[in-house]
């Protein structure tokens, strides 16, 4: 006899849970500012670094002979995270970018070297390399830009990184909250049903107004900490981070559609897992980064 189907929670439990997530992240990284610890916000960066990772290579599971290709993708993002932790504590500044390269080689031959073991699969085969080398991509070598954002000298003189994460995180979960908010009260007209169900119209200018509300009071209220962004620079920037959040969120989306499975993880109440929670972070973080750079040379 199957058991009863729970019922969905309320849309008000969730939200609430949201928020208790969300203001238990935002505490820490808080305290981290308010202590000057790097290493805090680092732990937390790499906590979530591995989690994702850990997450991503689970929804690949349902193939059993990837185990040693996922396999390969963990030991590369641990050896990755436990590297650029070593690297910051020694040298107090951003990792390099080899190490980005030397992850992308590692995965890269080490896909191609299982492959070596058994007999191939054809297309499979294909597809098991790429999807480790994708994973290495996506939730290593994109999350480890906000490990270099922190240690992002603005101003050419002291770091300005810990306020750059922190603009970056607000003007990008502010979107995030923005996008459910307005979605939940106005949502009419589905914005790409195909992929993602629950999102709306509305809900995607919500996003925006969000998102640019936050860049605004940042810049408004500690303009000298977010140097080299100035009003002009981050009002312009807020839009194209809010665009490039949606799209990291419906990235996962098609990941979970794509290996069938709801949720990333249950670690988080209301939210689901880490990738549910990171997903526009690790679109978002690149582009921050290098238009930062841009800017600043």
């Amino acid at each position: 006899m199957n058991s009863p189907i729970a019922p969905a929670p309320s849309q008000g439990r969730v939200f609430f849970s949201r928020l208790f997530s969300t203001l238990l992240l935002w505490g820490i990284i808080s305290a981290a500012i308010q202590w000057k610890s790097d290493w805090l916000l680092i732990t937390l960066t790499g906590f979530f670094g591995v989690a994702g990772a850990v997450e991503y290579y689970r929804l690949l599971r349902s193939d059993v002979q990837a185990r040693s290709f996922n396999f390969l993708g963990l030991c590369i993002c641990l050896a990755y995270w436990g590297t650029v932790m070593w690297w910051v504590v020694r040298h107090k500044v951003a990792p390099p970018m080899w190490l980005d390269l030397a992850a992308l080689t590692a995965s890269v031959h080490g896909g191609f070297l299982l492959c070596y073991r058994h007999q191939l699969e054809g297309v499979l085969t294909l597809q098991r390399i790429f999807a480790t080398v994708f994973g290495v991509v996506y939730t290593v070598i994109f999350f480890g830009f906000i490990a270099r954002l922190m240690y992002f000298q603005g101003d050419g003189q002291s770091t300005t990184g810990l306020f750059l994460v922190v603009f970056l995180v607000m003007v990008t979960k502010f979107s995030d909250m923005g996008a459910y908010i307005l979605g939940v009260i106005f949502g009419r007209h589905k914005l790409i049903p195909h992929i993602s169900p629950a999102k709306s119209w509305e809900g995607l200018a919500g996003a925006f107004i969000f998102s640019f509300a936050a860049a605004a009071l940042l810049l408004w209220w500690i303009p000298e900490k977010l140097a080299p962004l100035t009003m002009l620079h981050g009002l312009a920037l807020a839009p194209v981070l809010c665009a490039t959040a949606i799209s990291g969120d419906l990235a996962e989306s098609v990941l979970k559609r794509c290996t069938a499975i709801k949720d990333s993880g249950h670690k988080l109440p209301g939210i689901g897992g880490i990738l549910d929670l990171t997903d526009s972070l690790l679109f978002t973080a690149p582009v921050f980064y290098f238009y930062l750079a841009a800017i600043a040379g």
